[in-house]
């Protein structure tokens, strides 16, 4: 059977580890931008690279002689869907969810004003997001959220150069981040402490920053009431704890400020002065300067040729990860964005599952059949040893004391690959 995954983060890799197990089946990985990886690449945190040893299993999945990558393929503007379905058995969309949610309030759309898939894709050198140009001279940033995303954001913006040190991020960015004259950065949650999305091990990194104290915005008293309060969640009452030894930090220059029961209501000024207007559960009013603002508020997937969406837009409307003809979805594409880079590896499973009980194979030389497209459409497509050039340049282009420097664009990666 010849299986063509759209997309190439973890929950395609999880449906093409499954399929490859069967010799029987073809693979092949079709990734709109030059790399493979997706959320771990671009998405993960340059300096959780723990997280990021993901990618070892996933190489161990492409080195199959089965599974095949092809890089730099856009299904809506180059190969469409409607060719990649009737040339393969099966279709899984993998593709993720990469678009940020509104926060509708009025001025949301003023220049500055980022969601958090633009602030990450920019720090990790994600194609897409390398032009962004964040004001990383204001004194305030507003993040906007209280997720592990948010928390992301700011400890980023935190980090000096060798707190960075055995990440990967970009020369480039190090360079943005390191003449940051950031020093208060305000993180706004609509509801309390105890309703927070943080995993633990993400708000202790916070007690190691070195430049930046760590200020709550909310009664210790109240937080230690909570603590003792057997009838909430273990988990919970660790994030508490945490919160709490927050208070003890010494004081510094610059500021984290964990804000809780705060909504923004509207951001007033233009592309150079901004102000953020919140306001709290008493409807008292309170408003920041600044010129970098961050909605941490969650990610949605895009219509992909015309296929249905859920009610709320979030993500494709399927059964069970079955969407129509041959064409099935799996992860954060037919899922809320929610959980950590394993959560969806059971549906990714489920969906492979359904498609060996319901696909019979019938289809020839489908591989094939996609590089003649590529060549007669003339595609610069990436293959697997194209990535195979790339990933060891990357590696070997990398500042002491670091991972790798990343090609930043595809033209960047394509103009490598002819030097080599």
């Amino acid at each position: 059977m010849y299986i063509a995954i759209i997309g190439s983060g973890p929950s395609a890799f999880y449906a093409a580890q499954a399929l490859s197990n069967n010799d029987n089946n073809k693979v092949d990985i079709i990734e709109k931008l030059f790399a493979p990886y997706g959320l771990v690449r671009y998405g993960v945190a340059p300096d959780h690279q723990k997280t990021k040893n993901i990618i070892k299993l996933f190489n161990r999945v492409l080195e199959k002689e089965n599974v095949n990558f092809f890089g730099n393929i856009d299904i809506t503007e180059g190969i469409s869907l409607n060719f990649i379905s009737d040339t393969y058995d099966a279709v899984i969309l993998a593709t993720g969810a990469s678009k940020d949610k509104m926060l509708n309030i009025k001025g949301e759309n003023i220049p500055g004003v980022y969601g958090s898939s633009q602030i990450v894709g920019w720090y990790n050198d994600d194609p897409k997001h390398v032009s962004l140009s964040p004001d990383l001279n204001t004194e305030n940033v507003v993040i906007i959220g209280n997720g592990n995303v948010a928390l992301d954001c700011a400890r980023i913006l935190a980090k000096d150069q060798k707190e960075l040190e055995g990440s990967d991020i970009s020369s480039s960015t190090l360079k943005r981040l390191s003449s940051s004259k950031i020093k208060n950065i305000y993180i706004f949650g609509r509801r309390g402490p105890k309703e927070a999305k943080f995993t633990i091990s993400e708000l202790r990194e916070f007690k190691e920053l070195e430049n930046f104290s760590i200020k709550v915005n909310f009664s210790r008293e109240l937080i230690e009431t909570y603590i003792n309060d057997d009838s909430i969640d273990t988990r919970i009452k660790k994030n508490l704890e945490i919160f709490n030894e927050f208070y003890d930090i010494k004081n510094k220059n610059k500021n984290i400020i964990f804000d809780f029961f705060k909504s923004p209501v509207e951001i007033i000024g233009d592309q150079f002065n901004k102000k953020v207007k919140i306001i709290n559960s008493n409807k008292d009013t309170t408003i920041i300067n600044t010129n970098l603002i961050i909605k941490a508020i969650g990610y949605r997937s895009s219509s992909i040729n015309n296929l249905k969406m859920d009610e709320s837009n979030n993500f494709l409307l399927s059964n069970n990860g079955y969407i129509e003809k041959n064409i099935y979805a799996t992860g954060w594409a037919a899922n809320n964005s929610v959980g950590v880079i394993g959560t969806n590896k059971a549906r990714s499973l489920d969906v492979v599952k359904k498609i060996e009980s319901e696909i019979v194979s019938s289809k020839n030389n489908s591989t094939d059949k996609l590089i003649e497209e590529l060549k007669r459409k003339n595609i610069n497509f990436i293959s697997k040893k194209d990535w195979e050039s790339l990933d060891h340049l990357e590696e070997k282009n990398a500042m002491s004391n670091f991972i790798r420097e990343k090609f930043r664009t595809t033209d960047e990666a394509l103009k490598a690959l002819k030097q080599t």
